[in-house]
């Protein structure tokens, strides 16, 4: 790939003392190039049947694990879209996100297959090769869809509510996540109304996991993740109001004092399978009405609990 690098300002990766343009969350930064972009579009349909758009992300992966200041490009993106349906399309080995709904509203994607080439998850890998990233859009279905990731197969970001996804099996990568929300002192940080429901994940880092950064502000509300069937996940359920990776700001975090993002009216309900390393791992600053119903999860037998991860 061209080693063409993030804006500087852009708090993209990695910028020491950057703070957040205007308020927005460096999320828009990362997910400005991409190899499709619709923009400004309504009722539009896209059909793959089976087929779909194949980058070359091993090469971008190996440049960017060790030089993470290069800029990688997504796959897809829908941008001020409404009204848009997608069905039998197949997304492989995107550089970084495979499918980006921003700004959008009445997304319906449906019988999607994502495929990412590398059993490694994590920064050794296929890095922020999310698999669906949904960000400050409004009613969006995904459902009876596969997705391969080596980062969230999932992931729900600032300004969103009203998603649904239902059918899904996802495999490897980080499971199904809301956030980060609150990086670099971003505003709008909310995510409301979201609803996960029969759900199988593979050797994923997590099943459903709730990230928020230290010292920020917001609201994350009415949230319910049910049926979920986890096999050799390492944590099962992951709740983390102090998340600051090194990736992201390598100064590290300050204490942020009395400031968190409010999770209120969160559910956690019939999960079952097993798990390698916790069945869940909870850091709350500011919870209100959160619930864990009908958890039955259970440890992994040595034999099957694959390699370390």
């Amino acid at each position: 790939p061209r080693h063409k690098s993030w804006p500087k300002g852009s708090c993209a990766y990695g910028e020491s003392g950057c703070s957040a343009s205007k308020g927005r969350s460096p999320e828009f930064a990362r997910s400005k190039w991409s190899l499709l972009n619709l923009v400004n579009s309504s009722n539009v349909t896209l059909r793959g049947d089976g087929g779909g758009m194949e980058a070359p992300g091993r090469t971008f992966w190996s440049v960017r694990n060790s030089q993470p200041r290069v800029r990688g490009y997504c796959l897809l993106k829908l941008e001020n879209c409404s009204s848009l349906q997608m069905r039998g399309v197949r997304l492989t080995d995107s550089p970084m996100y495979h499918i980006v709904i921003m700004e959008s509203t009445g997304i319906r994607v449906e019988h999607v297959s994502i495929v990412v080439n590398d059993d490694v998850v994590g920064d050794g890998g296929p890095h922020n090769t999310d698999g669906v990233s949904i960000i400050s859009s409004t009613d969006v279905v995904l459902r009876d869809c596969q997705i391969d990731s080596g980062d969230d197969n999932v992931v729900i970001k600032e300004g969103s509510h009203g998603i649904y996804g239902v059918n899904l099996v996802l495999r490897r990568g980080k499971g199904i996540s809301i956030g980060s929300l609150g990086e670099r002192g971003s505003s709008q940080q909310f995510v409301t109304d979201i609803v996960f429901r029969n759900v199988t994940l593979q050797r994923s880092y997590y099943g459903a996991r709730i990230k928020t950064w230290k010292g920020s502000t917001g609201l994350v509300r009415n949230v319910t993740f049910e049926s979920f069937f986890v096999q050799d996940v390492l944590v099962g359920i992951m709740v983390d109001q102090n998340y600051c990776p090194l990736s992201q700001r390598p100064e590290g975090c300050r204490d942020g004092g009395v400031d968190a993002i409010r999770l209120e009216d969160v559910a956690f309900r019939g999960f079952s399978g097993t798990f390698v390393r916790e069945e869940r791992q909870i850091s709350c600053l500011r919870c209100i009405d959160m619930r864990f119903e009908r958890i039955a999860l259970r440890k992994s037998l040595p034999a099957r609990s694959g390699r370390e991860r």
